[in-house]
């Protein structure tokens, strides 16, 4: 009687312990510092006048954080690129640029050389959400001058094009499209919960997630995720290269994330995307008829604490 009673106990105990719930949060440490390396494969699908037109981009980079503060739940932090690469193959050819290439004919290289170890700050609560983005503009401070080269023009079009995808909004989309993912209360495995992202680069839109608390092991949680992605103010035209353009894309995000259980630091993240729909570049000067172009976009990303 004695070990069956020991027996159910220890099953009663085991059973309690996994359906106890769990507080996911960002437990980070002042002065330390955190990295996170993207691998990010993109394929854009386009028809333009009958003709097809794929763009395979593929962008690679490393980061540092580093807490400067922790002030009632908000860390503060200094982020910097250790690496900047970017490939992309067209109907054209190829085209490679990095950080790491010395060679001040390729411009884009060039600048992606010198955006490595300038800080830009950012705040960010213990569920990842991103408060605050400050100091971005000191990336690309003076680089364009650098090229004497470029006239006035090309050297916003540049400007314009890098602060698309590098500027405020569009690093705090980014960031929170991995970062946010933690629930807003103690959850047990098999709990799910929504999440809200505003992403904004180059277009405005929301992901719009529920996340599962697939796993807990002895050192991580293991977080699967879904999301519905759609371009907000759909009738609204941006300037974008001189030109007035607006998207109407809608699609899917899936997601599998592992959080270091000490930290909360993410230590791996996979996540997939499938986008459909259309870009509209209304009369203008430059294309006086305009032009309506389908176009899909899929992408694979990898994140890594490494």
């Amino acid at each position: 009687m004695k070990i069956i009673f020991s027996f159910l106990l220890s099953v009663f105990v085991c059973f309690s312990c996994l359906s106890q719930t769990q507080k996911i949060e960002l437990k980070l440490t002042k002065g330390q510092t955190y990295t996170q390396k993207t691998v990010a494969n993109t394929i854009v699908k386009q028809t333009m006048n009958g003709q097809a037109i794929n763009i395979d981009l593929t962008i690679t980079g490393q980061m540092k954080y580093v807490v400067t503060d922790d002030i009632a739940g908000i860390y503060s932090m200094d982020v910097s690129y250790v690496n900047l690469s970017m490939k992309i193959v067209h109907p054209g050819g190829e085209s490679t640029f990095d950080s790491e290439k010395n060679d001040e004919k390729d411009i884009l290289s060039s600048v992606f050389g010198m955006m490595k170890n300038k800080s830009f700050q950012i705040k960010m609560t213990k569920a990842g959400k991103i408060t605050e983005v400050k100091n971005v503009e000191a990336l690309y401070a003076g680089v364009f001058e650098k090229f004497p080269q470029l006239t006035a023009e090309q050297k916003e079009q540049m400007r314009s094009k890098i602060m698309q995808s590098y500027g405020d909004k569009a690093f705090k989309g980014n960031l929170e499209m991995l970062s946010a993912v933690f629930p807003d209360r103690a959850v047990a495995k098999g709990d799910t919960w929504n999440v809200k992202t505003e992403l904004e680069a180059g277009m405005s839109a929301t992901l719009d997630g529920v996340y599962k608390l697939d796993e807990i092991t002895a050192t991580e949680f293991v977080v699967s995720g879904a999301s519905m992605f759609a371009t907000k103010n759909k009738d609204v035209y941006t300037e974008t290269n001189g030109m007035p353009i607006k998207y109407n894309l809608a699609g899917t995000m899936n997601s599998v994330i592992k959080i270091d259980k000490n930290t909360g630091w993410i230590i791996e993240g996979k996540i997939n995307q499938n986008i459909k729909g259309s870009m509209e570049i209304k009369a203008n000067d430059k294309m006086p008829e305009g032009v309506t172009i389908p176009m899909e976009m899929t992408s694979d990303m990898v994140f890594t604490d490494k």
